[in-house]
């Protein structure tokens, strides 16, 4: 019988003001952190920066700025740094391309890794995986680390401050975390590290849904007057720690290959990660033959959070045949998508995307 597996982040620590006290979190893993982080992230997080840097005893942390992109060239700079200066750790701190700089760049220099999300958009801060681009913005590789960060800080003042369309997107990517592990877990099929899925990663994904469900519709009025409830802490809980590990130790099926398909349309090039996956989520409940009362429902959820549920929301107008061809066939380059209980090609794809797309554009007429 093939071995169970279950992947997770060092630490995870999340509340108000922890980055405050990220000296105290850094010390037992560093005294001479490479702190990583955007030139916009060091004006806004200056105050927090100095206040780390006076409160700090014998831990140094030794500012780079960020170029900008997640790059092979951009992660050895910073490696070439990291050992330069003498770093025995790294920080990153900012959005999901920083923080893939930032794990990449501890992975090839071999030392612990601290990050701290400034926003929930997406589950990436807690995975052993970076996504490399190219110079011209296009996907290099998805960079397989070592192992998962040693520490997670989610500074819940921080995220909640963040645009809300931010938050959203981080809903529609947690959302999809749920389901795509009931289809491996039916099809018996392996999580995101070849290992069969155990009993905790199920129920930490059941977890994230349940989450949602329940404090999702909450956060909008709350995150806009400024305000951090216990909705919020819950769905920044979900967004990044519960899908985080749901993804990889759960597995990831139909829902996130349809999404790099959709990503290879340029219509849909101004849209976040977790607007795309939340559409291809329905594509992905069509295939599986879910009930029609829950697309009813995840729409409805869908619409309550922000989150679109017609390609016409996504910035792809009126599709052709080709477009979807294109959908299609850089969905299926993923062998994740084979884990579905059901036999899955093109055609199946290109139906999915269609009928999801109609059952939405339904859904906002009343229908």
């Amino acid at each position: 019988m093939k071995e169970r597996g279950f992947w997770s982040c060092g630490k995870y620590i999340q509340g108000q003001g922890v980055l405050r006290r990220l000296y105290r979190y850094a010390a037992p893993l560093g005294q001479r952190c490479l702190l990583i982080v955007s030139r916009g992230g060091l004006e806004r997080l200056a105050p927090v920066l100095d206040e780390n840097d006076a409160g700090a005893a014998d831990a140094v942390f030794r500012r780079a700025v960020f170029g900008g992109e997640c790059t092979m060239t951009e992660i050895q700079r910073l490696t070439a740094e990291a050992q330069a200066r003498g770093c025995d750790a790294i920080v990153g701190i900012g959005g999901g391309k920083v923080l893939d700089t930032a794990k990449a760049v501890a992975h090839f220099a071999g030392l612990p890794v601290i990050i701290a999300p400034t926003s929930a958009a997406s589950d990436a801060p807690c995975s052993a995986l970076s996504v490399v681009y190219r110079e011209d913005g296009s996907l290099d590789t998805l960079l397989s680390l070592r192992r998962n960060p040693d520490l997670v800080l989610a500074d819940s003042e921080i995220i909640a401050g963040a645009p809300v369309r931010l938050l959203s997107a981080g809903m529609g990517d947690a959302l999809a975390t749920y389901y795509e592990m009931k289809e491996c877990w039916n099809t018996d099929s392996d999580n995101f590290f070849g290992q069969k899925i155990t009993l905790a990663a199920r129920a930490i994904a059941c977890q994230c849904r349940e989450t949602l469900m329940e404090d999702g519709r909450e956060v909008f009025r709350a995150v806009e007057q400024g305000r951090c409830t216990p909705a919020v802490e819950n769905v920044i809980e979900a967004n990044i720690l519960l899908s985080g590990i749901g993804f990889e130790s759960g597995g990831v099926c139909a829902a996130h290959p349809i999404n790099e398909g959709l990503a290879a349309l340029p219509g849909a090039h101004d849209t976040l990660h977790g607007e795309k996956v939340a559409f291809a989520l329905l594509a992905q409940m069509v295939l599986s033959g879910e009930p029609a009362e829950l697309l009813r429902e995840t729409m409805a959820f869908l619409r309550d959070v922000r989150l679109p549920v017609t390609l016409e929301e996504l910035g792809i107008v009126r599709p052709t045949e080709e477009d979807l061809a294109i959908v299609a066939a850089a969905a299926l380059e993923s062998p994740s998508i084979h884990r579905m209980t059901r036999p899955v090609d093109a055609a199946a794809v290109i139906d999915a995307v269609r009928r999801a797309d109609a059952l939405g554009r339904a859904f906002l007429a009343g229908r």
